[in-house]
């Protein structure tokens, strides 16, 4: 494994790469790594030749100074675990080198944005599509794998994709979850263990309300509403969102029919700690 934490180093290693005709497959990540990563890095080995994990912690993604600070930070613990897969090129640039100058040029996410996470995070989409966007530029990969914890996240890119024609095949991969149900994430981290236990609501939540939605589709609304107020009665200091929308375009739904494919959003605090999770439907 090879870690380079240059633009230069790393672009000289993916020519090299390409002139060789191996297939490259890409996942950007921002550290602090856990078993969903891990399996994002297993499903590459049989997509491609060569695999490129990145690290950096987009500043340009945080709409709250506080969460950009307190985002765990654990660099070699991270490099130790890469070393024990079949990760060829860590990318690992420093803010300077990926901002050295004021970016004069932004990227607007509309439509897929102005909901869920990006209601209640005003800009975070423009960030992430702007780094997503100098990595793809950067690394060149051919596929590039995303996690769909963040669907969100992964239509949004999708969309990005589409619309400036970029040459890379977006693979996404279901949510990677701890033995309680919890969706796995880096944030976890800042969990206490009775945080961690309580936080396991939110996914058991998410089935009830499917399973009560198979049953009785036409109380949408009304199991919601009620399902919202028993997670904060568990533990849950703050409920941003808890609603369906379509899987293709993340439009709301208020009268739910099984015929069109669904996915169920929720967005929720536990110990000052945001957690997002979704289900299909």
């Amino acid at each position: 494994m090879l870690t380079k934490t240059t633009i230069a180093e790393i672009t000289l290693a993916v020519d090299y790469e390409r002139r060789n005709h191996k297939k490259i497959v890409f996942i950007p990540t921002m550290g602090a790594l856990h078993d969903g990563h891990l399996a994002l890095i297993e499903t590459a080995q049989n997509l491609g030749d060569i695999i490129i994990v990145s690290i950096f912690v987009n500043k340009t993604q945080f709409n709250d100074p506080n969460d950009f600070k307190n985002y765990p930070r654990q660099i070699e613990n991270d490099l130790a675990r890469l070393r024990n897969l079949k990760v060829d090129y860590v990318f690992l640039p420093s803010d300077e080198e990926l901002f050295e100058d004021e970016i004069s040029n932004t990227i607007k996410v509309k439509n897929l944005s102005d909901c869920l996470c990006g209601s209640t995070r005003p800009g975070h989409f423009d960030g992430v599509a702007l780094i997503i966007t100098k990595m793809f530029n950067i690394v060149k990969p051919h596929v590039a794998i995303f996690g769909e914890k963040d669907f969100q996240q992964l239509a949004i890119i999708k969309k990005l994709v589409h619309d400036f024609n970029f040459d890379v095949e977006i693979f996404s991969q279901e949510t990677v979850r701890e033995t309680n149900g919890l969706a796995m994430s880096s944030r976890n981290q800042r969990l206490s263990e009775s945080g961690i236990i309580k936080a396991a609501q939110l996914f058991n939540t998410l089935q009830e309300i499917k399973n009560e939605l198979l049953n009785n589709p036409q109380q949408l609304l009304e199991i919601l509403a009620k399902k919202q107020q028993k997670l904060l009665e568990s533990g849950f200091e703050k409920i941003d969102y808890l609603e369906v929308r379509t899987a293709q375009d993340l439009k709301l739904v208020t009268i739910f029919d099984q015929k069109t494919p669904c996915r169920l959003f929720a967005a929720a605090f536990i110990e000052g700690v945001r957690l997002i999770d979704n289900i299909e439907l």
